[in-house]
């Protein structure tokens, strides 16, 4: 079963996810532009999700604030969780360095 790194690595580019480490989500990344997509990416993979942020906390000692802050709206904080594991799995992919993309 994909989990949700995975997931980022099929539907992304490497330099769309450095994009989306430098600039976060929230100025638009196709397929996560619209709560109904992001709602559904939760429900897909909320286990894994929750693993990450879990992971985070373990390595920072804090929970993402832009998160936590939205835990009285299931709607808001299932964006909130995508988009901020979208972030922290795409800056571990790439760390935020672009490459150079080779055309044919």
């Amino acid at each position: 079963m994909e989990n949700f790194k995975q997931w980022m690595q099929s539907n992304y580019t490497h330099n769309e996810l450095a994009d989306i480490a430098n600039h976060g989500c929230s100025g638009g990344v196709n397929g996560m532009i619209y709560y109904a997509e992001t709602e559904a990416l939760y429900k897909r993979f909320a286990e894994d999700l929750h693993s990450i942020i879990a992971e985070y906390q373990d390595d920072t000692g804090d929970k993402p604030k832009y998160v936590t802050e939205e835990l009285g709206d299931y709607v808001r904080f299932s964006n909130a969780v995508v988009w901020f594991c979208a972030e922290y799995v795409a800056f571990s992919i790439t760390e935020g360095l672009y490459i150079e993309e080779v055309t044919a």
